[in-house]
């Protein structure tokens, strides 16, 4: 009875619960206009995409089980601009192999797969032209393991990044010669691979590490090479004594110049205490300007009111101090984007849960890998406790060619939780005008700013079904995401669980996979 009770008590909650979520604004800058489906059979698992521009989206279907010659099949589908099909593949590859990696490069398709799951240092690469029916297969072999956490493609070169024996390793496959070569200057044990950031327009591509000081505190050093792997520049932040510097995010390298941001601290490796932003020219550090969280003004607007208001007065009591309010967050800082005249960072903050008596506490923790930087960082050690990181919100800044942060803005990240970190919302925008989405619980959630301005606040618009007469049953929240694609336009993903009472080739309920094309137009007049 006493669950009966709950149940009932709970029930008139769930209905205002419910009106308000009808109540929610939708935005009139954002549009869905095309949605295509794939069914799921029950044979089938997996669903992965690749956006390529204009040429279109891929989208890489794992058929769950093996043929008799021992060969897995992958179906492989291409959808263009329209939302039409363009064709549809098959590809067998062997069947205890994994995909590790895909990417798109100047109207081809990569897709990394490995031969064994046994032998890391065999691996297969899959070259599809998106105008026609050539297929080429790459077979690399590595010679020794490594753990692949980077695939990306520029020019007529593949390239691995990854760890050997714990330590960080890139590989670069030469399609004409048809040979992998090993980079100098990353087998180092003082060093982490945080990313690696290609320019398609030069082809070069810059490597960004991690790198532990004498002094026990962590700085970042940022590697710039060729197309062929040939060493351009070799830069070494210098923080300071007091400084560490947790992570980092580069622009591409162009004409000698370029930028860095990310998260800094004191004492932990884990929690930062703000931001730091530098510049290089021609290799030589001009600057590194720090920012505490304190330092910007909208950091805590995700909060409720009177806890923002209670905040910023204690930020405002040490000011008059001569002191500085130190918080301390963990953060996953994104690429950094250009928006004419400047530049734009974007971090988010999360905190990891744990059930029974670790609820809430820090420290290590476990995770079950991620797709991130279109690759798969593989297995973390498990833990049993470990429920997943939760998202709180995003952090957007602006700053200029000086590194001075000209605006900043939040924004709030609702119910998203993941067991892998990754990055869930997408920044695009037309000039100066952002635009801020992301995707949970059946709906692109947005924010429009404009420099110091909110152009649109924060809306919910729910992933438009096919049919008038479509009712969404169930959503896996595990395959859900919003993309960038081209220009002005992106494309939601997930899995849904569909009932339609008038059938839809003959069946009342049907499971697909669905690609919704978002657009956005921020010269649309706002109510």
């Amino acid at each position: 009875m006493r669950i009966l009770l709950l149940l009932f008590l709970a029930f008139p909650l769930l209905l205002f619960s419910q009106k308000r979520k009808n109540q929610k604004d939708t935005s009139a800058i954002i549009s869905q206009s095309g949605r295509i489906e794939f069914e799921v059979e029950r044979d089938r698992s997996d669903f992965f995409v690749v956006q390529g521009e204009t040429d279109g989206i891929l989208v890489i279907e794992e058929i769950a089980g093996a043929t008799l010659n021992g060969s897995g099949t992958w179906k492989l589908h291409l959808v263009d601009t329209a939302f039409n099909l363009i064709w549809t593949r098959e590809e067998v590859v062997p069947a205890d192999g994994n995909l590790l990696g895909y990417d798109y490069f100047g109207g081809k398709f990569y897709l990394l797969y490995s031969k064994s799951r046994y032998r890391s240092e065999e691996l297969v690469v899959v070259e599809m032209a998106a105008d026609s029916d050539e297929n080429s297969i790459y077979e690399i072999s590595t010679v020794f393991p490594v753990s692949i956490s980077h695939f990306e493609s520029v020019g007529e070169t593949l390239l691995i990044g990854g760890y050997a024996n714990f330590r960080p390793v890139v590989i670069t496959y030469s399609i004409n010669d048809k040979k992998p070569r090993v980079v100098p200057g990353f087998y180092d044990n003082k060093n982490d691979m945080l990313d690696i950031v290609v320019d398609k327009e030069s082809k070069f591509f810059t490597v960004i590490l991690s790198e532990r000081m004498r002094n026990k505190k962590y700085t970042v050093r940022v590697k710039t090479f060729t197309e062929k792997g040939d060493l351009i520049q070799d830069n070494l932040l210098n923080p300071g004594e007091k400084k560490s510097l947790l992570d980092g995010a580069s622009t591409t390298f162009a004409n000698g110049l370029q930028y860095l941001a990310g998260t800094h601290s004191k004492k932990s490796p884990l929690f930062s205490q703000g931001f730091y932003l530098s510049k290089f020219i021609n290799g030589a550090q001009q600057f590194n300007k720090y920012y505490s969280f304190a330092d910007l003004n909208n950091f805590f607007n995700h909060l409720k009111p009177r806890r923002e208001n209670r905040i910023k007065n204690r930020i405002e009591r040490k000011k008059e101090k001569g002191k500085v309010k130190k918080f301390n967050y963990r953060l996953l800082v994104h690429k950094i984007l250009r928006r004419d005249d400047h530049y734009v960072m974007i971090a988010e903050a999360y905190y990891p849960r744990y059930s029974y008596g670790n609820t809430g506490t820090f420290g290590p923790y476990g995770s079950t890998g991620t797709f991130r930087n279109n690759t798969y960082r593989g297995f973390q050690p498990y833990n049993p406790d470990f429920l997943g990181y939760k998202y709180t919100h995003a952090v957007v800044v602006g700053f200029d060619s000086n590194c001075n942060i000209i605006w900043d803005h939040t924004f709030k990240i609702e119910d998203k939780q993941s067991f892998s970190l990754q990055e869930n919302v997408m920044v695009t925008g037309a000039g100066d005008k952002i635009v801020l989405t992301y995707l949970e619980e059946n709906e692109i959630r947005s924010k429009v700013v404009y420099n110091n301005e909110i152009v649109e606040g924060r809306t919910f618009n729910p992933v438009k079904l096919a049919f008038e007469s479509d009712e969404l049953k169930t959503k896996d929240p595990r395959i859900e995401g919003v993309e960038r694609w081209y220009g002005n336009t992106l494309f939601a993903y997930g899995v849904q669980n569909i009932k339609n009472e008038n059938g839809v080739a003959g069946k009342v309920h049907r499971k697909v996979f669905y690609l919704n094309k978002i657009q956005f137009n921020v010269n649309r007049e706002v109510n």
